[in-house]
């Protein structure tokens, strides 16, 4: 377990940063898994768009939930039902619709960029992107609460505060690559 010390260690020091690069990787990760086991095929792009992504909103979500540890400290069932309430509330549909609209318009510009035509017409992109987020995050939503709300249990009744990132982010190997799946639906590209 020293590599598991190790990380716990920057993690604790190093808080953003340490999300950011956790969450890079593991969505990296599933994302190539979710790509390479349903059709064989890995597309780095869609790698590269997926893991920003959670690179970029994994120390967000690691200060937002020790600000909800702030509202109800403790890991007392009753502070643990108010957490995962109010971050799956939150949280789960504001992820769902942000992943959708950062997949689609990121996609867009670097198929643009790669295939040397003018700029993609961000208008048209964005209503897309808004057109699939109507349409696909009250499911997927829903689907996310059958995931989060058990894994949020455990992860506010049990898993100290610095390796929750690593935590979900396990549970995120698998989220992470459906997630990615439904905003490529057409394979890859």
């Amino acid at each position: 377990m020293p590599l598991l010390r190790c990380f716990a260690a920057v993690q604790r020091a190093y808080p953003s940063l340490a999300s950011l690069g956790t969450g890079m990787v593991v969505m990296g990760a599933g994302d190539a898994a979710v790509q390479m086991l349903g059709n064989g095929c890995l597309d780095m792009r869609r790698s590269a768009v997926s893991s920003a992504y959670s690179g970029m909103t994994s120390p967000g979500i690691y200060h937002w939930w020790r600000a909800l540890d702030g509202f109800w400290p403790g890991s007392a069932l009753r502070s643990v039902c108010r957490k995962v309430l109010v971050n799956q509330a939150v949280l789960g549909p504001l992820n769902c619709a942000l992943f959708l609209g950062w997949s689609h318009c990121a996609q867009a510009c670097v198929q643009s960029y790669i295939a040397n035509t003018e700029e993609a017409d961000l208008g048209s992109v964005a209503a897309e992107a808004m057109d699939r987020i109507q349409t696909e995050v009250p499911d997927l939503a829903l689907k996310a609460m059958g995931v989060w709300i058990p894994v949020h249990t455990i992860t506010f009744r049990f898993v100290p505060a610095h390796l929750r990132i690593l935590y979900t982010s396990t549970v995120s190997v698998m989220w992470g690559g459906y997630l990615s799946y439904i905003a490529n639906k057409d394979g890859c590209q």
